[in-house]
């Protein structure tokens, strides 16, 4: 019998795999974890303004003219499940590529969100680029789903490309520019004190737009293993388009047509993803 690609994992690179998965999990679920509670009134961990605080910047304005923290729960929590579905996978099992893809689509979308968003002094300008600290949290999971060889299949014939998941991914690109101005909200919001949404809850619906994206995207590269990351990602869509539905003054709502939209593109991806994909065999290569 051919030893395959999966069955030629060596144990260094498996320990490596999970290691670096793990400790990706453990970052980035309290980060975010930490936003979604904090967004529910959970925990509270907004400071008390200053004498010497620059008068409100026009987003920050914007921002407490919508008290409501409904949808950021619902986005921040589905980052939190789309982070944690795909390193878990990976964890368990090392050489599956779709969980690799899967990662890597969520921590591209993440490092993505960081030179939009800067690094604010919350004084009105930029303290650099982007936070270092942020990048360094992104980098784990990278490293594991590198590690994990998450393109290897690329090159098989047995099980190519799925093209419903590119039409599904291009459907959803609205979701990026929605993206992109909510990273420029957290980049421009200023002093913290003057926005109840300064917490980073604009950037976690940043990261969930562009990772919701990019993971359906990757869900139609050729792979092996469980594919999680699309029907997450179907789900995540759904529960912010109805908390859009249910409260639509909240900060980070999406309009009522956006938001059926968001819930119909949901439940199209569930229903592609729950499809019976062509046989697969794994390449030797």
């Amino acid at each position: 019998m051919t030893e395959t690609a999966e069955a030629r994992f060596g144990s260094g690179r498996r320990a490596g795999i999970r290691i670096a998965a793990i400790l990706s999990l453990l970052l980035l679920s309290f980060f975010f974890g930490l936003v979604a509670l904090e967004a529910a009134g959970v925990v509270e961990s907004g400071g008390r303004g200053s004498p010497d605080d620059p008068p409100p910047s026009r987003e920050a304005l914007l921002g407490a003219a919508m008290p409501g923290e409904t949808v950021h729960v619902a986005g921040a929590a589905a980052v939190v499940v789309l982070v944690a579905s795909g390193l878990i996978s990976l964890a368990v099992r090392p050489e599956g590529s779709a969980s690799a893809q899967h990662v890597l689509a969520v921590s591209v979308g993440l490092i993505l969100t960081l030179p939009l968003v800067g690094n604010p002094d919350n004084r009105g300008g930029q303290a650099g680029w982007f936070d270092p600290l942020f990048l360094l949290v992104a980098l784990p999971g990278v490293g594991a789903a590198l590690l994990a060889r998450p393109f290897r299949h690329l090159r098989s014939g047995e099980n190519g490309p799925r093209l419903g998941f590119v039409a599904l991914a291009a459907a959803a690109l609205p979701a990026a520019w929605y993206g992109v101005g909510q990273a420029l909200l957290q980049r421009n919001t200023f002093p913290p004190t003057a926005d109840p949404h300064h917490n980073a809850h604009w950037w976690a619906m940043s990261v969930f737009a562009f990772g919701l994206v990019l993971v359906v995207a990757a869900a139609s590269l050729p792979s092996v293993g469980w594919r999680l990351g699309p029907a997450v990602a179907a789900l995540g869509a759904i529960a912010v388009g109805v908390a859009s539905l249910l409260s639509p003054s909240s900060a980070s709502a999406i309009g009522a047509g956006w938001a059926v939209a968001a819930v119909l593109w949901g439940v199209a991806v569930i229903a592609l993803t729950s499809r019976r994909p062509p046989a697969q065999r794994p390449s030797s290569a």
